[in-house]
């Protein structure tokens, strides 16, 4: 493609979708963040405890994940781009109105329905950046990747308005996430009626005890050293070399490892077209496990330690765009949903897989716990790769799936 080529409004028309969608999950994703910056100020002027901030972050984490599938779902009966956009607009009303530091009995009646926002934008929107002409993998490699960079600016875009904008602070809060839902749904084509209608009804059950379910448990095996990696490798910095836990060395280390897995992402996207999937996905996962393992290594001050920091970061989610698409295509007439089943049912089985981290790590430390879940993309692998050459298959798929009567 000549660079003319590239700038044809055809070309750029059939990419609309996939920045469209990016850039609403970024935005989405950016309101998410705020909730942890106000834990301290609820706390301080709510006289929230401990663990009524707990009870909070599970509350919206539930409500983000749980219901993927079922708002998946939803998008594959009324479109992925009204669903894309009432998702954001969700999140940045409700997000926003958290700011306000609300009665306790609304805070978590908020904080819920908020999650609603980021269940939903998952599965739709991906669904949504497929629908540009880019490579699948490439397309929910950048919506993904998108995701996380919104969630590192989100701090920042809250504390620059609460500095400045005053008493119009909720509406300027508000604002790119209103933006970005009416962008959606004017700059984008209408949802095209489809046999989905007639067809994702018989999807729910199937979706969960069939290849799908299977490759959403794969991805809960492969998200679990990401989650351990944020979670408990600041402890063991802080256990092993006497660090202070307001060190600024444990910020950097999770930023750093957030923008490697964003741009580890987007670099499968675009290897995708030059390895077989199979053994792209087996690399990515397997690869996984000595990259994480290596940062234990190496003390902070160490050249070493960001080094092996920034592969296992790029390897942490790289499998996602590999089992999303394999997922969707599993399931061509409830793609949505299938894509709700790897970003929101999987994300709370990595949960519950990581309470049971968290009981070794209380018996037996943290280096112990840290090296049990750094090995589970291994599971993965296993899990995953019968699955994933049927995922080549749609057709065929459909037919497993829904049982179709032949015409």
């Amino acid at each position: 493609m000549t660079t003319s080529d590239a700038f044809h409004p055809s070309v750029l028309a059939g990419r609309k979708p996939v920045v469209i969608a990016a850039v609403v999950h970024a935005i989405n994703d950016a309101y998410a963040a705020f909730l942890p910056v106000m834990l301290p100020l609820y706390a301080l002027r709510l006289d929230l405890d401990g663990m009524a901030l707990a009870g909070l972050v599970a509350t919206y984490a539930i409500s983000a994940s749980l219901p993927g599938p079922v708002l998946g779902l939803l998008a594959d009966r009324v479109g992925a781009r009204r669903v894309t956009a009432v998702s954001v607009l969700l999140s940045a009303t409700l997000m926003s109105l958290l700011t306000v530091e609300p009665d306790p009995v609304w805070l978590y009646a908020l904080t819920a329905l908020a999650g609603l926002g980021s269940a939903a934008i998952h599965p739709s929107g991906s669904t949504l950046a497929r629908q540009g002409r880019v490579a699948p993998e490439l397309a929910v490699a950048l919506f993904s990747a998108a995701g996380m960079l919104g969630y590192a600016a989100g701090p920042m875009l809250l504390g620059v308005v609460r500095t400045w904008a005053g008493g119009w602070t909720l509406p300027v809060l508000a604002a790119p996430g209103l933006l970005a839902a009416a962008v959606t749904l004017v700059m984008l084509p209408h949802d095209a009626p489809s046999r989905v209608a007639q067809i994702a009804p018989r999807f729910a059950w199937s979706l969960i005890v069939g290849p799908v379910g299977l490759l959403t448990l794969a991805a809960a095996f492969a998200f679990l050293p990401s989650s351990a990696m944020l979670n408990g490798l600041p402890l063991l910095l802080v256990e092993r070399n006497g660090l202070d836990p307001a060190d600024p060395v444990l910020g950097r280390t999770i930023s750093v490892y957030s923008l490697a897995s964003a741009a580890g992402g987007i670099g499968v996207g675009l290897l995708v077209s030059r390895l077989r999937r199979r053994v792209l996905l087996a690399l990515v996962l397997a690869g996984s496990v000595p990259a994480s393992m290596s940062v234990m290594l190496f003390a902070p001050s160490q050249p070493a330690f960001l080094a092996v920091l920034v592969l296992a970061g790029m390897l942490a989610y790289a499998s996602t765009p590999m089992l999303v698409v394999a997922a969707q295509n599993l399931a061509p007439g409830a793609s949505a949903a299938a894509s709700g089943m790897i970003f929101g049912l999987a994300a709370a089985l990595t949960g519950a897989l990581y309470f049971g981290i968290g009981l070794v790590q209380a018996r037996y430390g943290a280096e112990t716990a840290l090296m049990l879940a750094f090995s589970t993309p291994l599971i993965a692998v296993l899990i995953a790769l019968p699955v994933l050459g049927q995922s080549d298959n749609p057709v065929a798929a459909l037919e497993e799936f829904c049982h179709c009567p032949s015409a």
